[in-house]
């Protein structure tokens, strides 16, 4: 029998599938043979696919291109304020939001000059996600969390700092945030390119810095310390190779500082700026760079799962694995780009679509491609795929990280972070054939893969108000009571929206409640809680605000304790 098996592309790589065939009928001649006879009449297509998947995985991993800042000359110095890509000193008072204003500094400076906006402190500060009320320390992954699933940017002057707890709903993020880079940590005095490039190319960049008040000189706005306890952001905004070391308190090994924008205040430092020693010890451990900021109608629906963003990495012993989420279409369109986080530079990537977990191995590569800098990532898809409402849809990425063995990122409870998975939603697998869903590895029951889908309207945008269903309930006192609900949205939907939920005594006192920064549009949720010790029948309450800007009616029901 002589049957014709085609060579095939995958992502950026051609497969010679013939070969892989005739490698395993030298290993296994009569079984092989039989097998191929058999079987490809009838289901060729489908073990080529598979085929394809294996022989890729089986591939060796690609060494990672040289990051872009490497082998480039930087100038002795540089300072962003002389090329007016500064925003304004902010002034955070004596909440400890420090983190929140280099997020907001990071972003304003990297639209400078040409876009001007003050975007406002005080809705991060409010409604970030995690467990912090207002304020406290937190990592640039949580900032990055709340623009990513498109709560913000929201102006200043529609939601003035410091007003804590006071942020108004439904506020539409003004700029949609698509991308937010990680740049790898400065280990040494003079390894500061990264930094140089990312200053130059973007803005300033988010840094995080031990502080002692007592290390910097008030007269030259000098700082130098030799203290480990991080527990301040800056913004670095420019540097000098040969600042003076005769100019800090304590006389650090060598010249060079960083300029630095902090958040105090203009009384503080100089006009509100400092300098940092190259020799600081501490300075650069995360490094960010808010500056993927497009216009708020760049896409017409975000789908995601993942709305307290990145804070674990999972694998497979190996640099390249392959998570998917699942969705259901809120309207006709198409599958237009997909986002995710890497943990490390140079990540290779391939995205697939398809109807079911099942369609992935045989679905084409709608996008792929390289990206040099870790961080949080939108990719377009050269081939979009269309979605029809009502309908599920899978998104998967093969994803392949240099240097690292967990390259699928995670969404996982932390001190911080409370996640609100469901079962069917999120998947890994190793080689893109055998499925695992998240939630039933060890560990990981509370827990989503990070990929958001974005979806383009066939048609009219999102025009009309969301709705939350809720189903009734009943329990015992004391015991746990589920409350389901499903966030429903006339199509076309934009797919996400918040949602808020209280429970009310027959006197209208709330005893519980809870807010849900991103609901997936069709999703059955469930809110769980203990019940009230009193019996009687208790109102349940919700109401959503979508991202297109449209608040739903408040739909009620009731709870009844037994």
């Amino acid at each position: 029998m002589q049957s014709r098996l085609p060579s095939c592309e995958v992502g950026n790589v051609r497969l010679d599938v013939a070969g892989a065939f005739r490698r395993l009928l030298g290993v296994y001649p009569c079984a092989m043979a039989v097998f191929v006879s058999r079987t490809w009449p009838h289901c060729g297509p489908a073990l080529l696919a598979a085929l394809a998947v294996l022989v890729t995985a089986a591939l060796p991993e690609p060494a990672a291109a040289a990051p872009p800042w490497s082998g480039r000359d930087f100038p002795a110095k540089y300072d962003l304020r002389k090329l007016g890509r500064v925003s304004k000193v902010g002034k955070q008072n004596r909440h400890s939001t420090c983190w929140i204003f280099a997020a907001t500094g990071s972003l304003e400076s990297c639209l400078l000059p040409r876009t001007r906006l003050d975007v406002s402190e005080n809705h991060m500060a409010n409604l970030q996600g995690s467990r912090l009320r207002f304020e406290g320390r937190a990592p640039s992954t949580i900032s990055t969390a709340y623009l990513a699933r498109w709560e913000g940017p929201v102006l200043a002057r529609d939601d003035p700092y410091p007003r804590p707890g006071a942020s108004r709903e439904g506020l539409r993020a003004v700029r949609h945030v698509q991308m937010v880079l990680f740049l790898p940590a400065r280990r040494r005095p003079f390894g500061n390119a990264a930094i140089k490039w990312a200053v130059m190319k973007y803005g300033a960049v988010d840094a995080i810095v031990a502080y002692e008040h007592r290390d910097l000189n008030k007269a030259t706005g000098a700082y130098y310390s030799r203290s480990k306890d991080l527990d301040h952001h800056v913004c670095i905004v420019g540097w000098d190779d040969r600042y003076p070391a005769g100019r800090f308190l304590r006389r650090p090994p060598g010249p060079g500082a960083f300029l630095i924008k902090n958040s105090w205040g203009t009384s503080f430092g100089k006009g509100g700026y400092f300098w940092i020693s190259y020799h600081d010890r501490s300075l650069g451990t995360t490094l960010t760079v808010f500056n993927g900021v497009e216009s708020a109608a760049n896409h017409d629906a975000i789908y995601q799962h993942d709305a307290l963003g990145w804070s674990k990495s999972i694998g497979y012993q190996s640099t390249a694995a392959w998570f998917a989420a699942r969705y259901t279409s809120g309207g006709d369109g198409s599958v237009t780009a997909a986002s995710f986080y890497t943990a490390k530079p140079g990540a290779t990537y391939e995205v697939r679509v398809a109807p079911s977990l099942d369609g992935i191995a045989a679905a084409p590569a709608a996008g792929s491609g390289t990206l040099a800098v870790g961080g949080y990532h939108t990719v377009d898809l050269a081939e979009p795929v269309p979605v029809t409402a009502g309908a599920d849809f899978v998104v998967a990425v093969r994803l392949t990280t240099p240097g690292s063995k967990t390259p699928i990122p995670v969404e996982h409870p932390t001190k911080l972070l409370s996640p609100r998975p469901a079962v069917g939603r999120s998947f890994i697998s190793q080689d893109g054939v055998d499925w695992k869903d998240l939630r039933s590895k060890a560990g990981f029951a509370s827990s989503d893969v990070c990929l958001k889908a974005f979806v383009d309207s066939a048609g009219g945008r999102d025009t009309k108000a969301p709705r939350v269903r809720l189903e009734p309930a009943s329990a015992r006192r004391g015991a746990g009571v589920r409350v389901r609900f499903t966030l429903t949205d006339p199509a076309f939907s934009g797919g996400s929206a918040v949602v808020k939920l209280w429970l009310r005594d027959a006197r209208g006192r709330v005893l519980r409640r809870l807010r849900i920064p991103a609901v997936a549009v069709n999703e059955r949720d469930t809110w769980r809680f203990a019940a009230p010790k009193r019996r009687g029948d208790y109102r349940i309450l919700a109401r959503a605000w979508d991202v297109a800007g449209h608040r739903s009616v408040t739909t009620r029901t009731t709870l009844g304790v037994r």
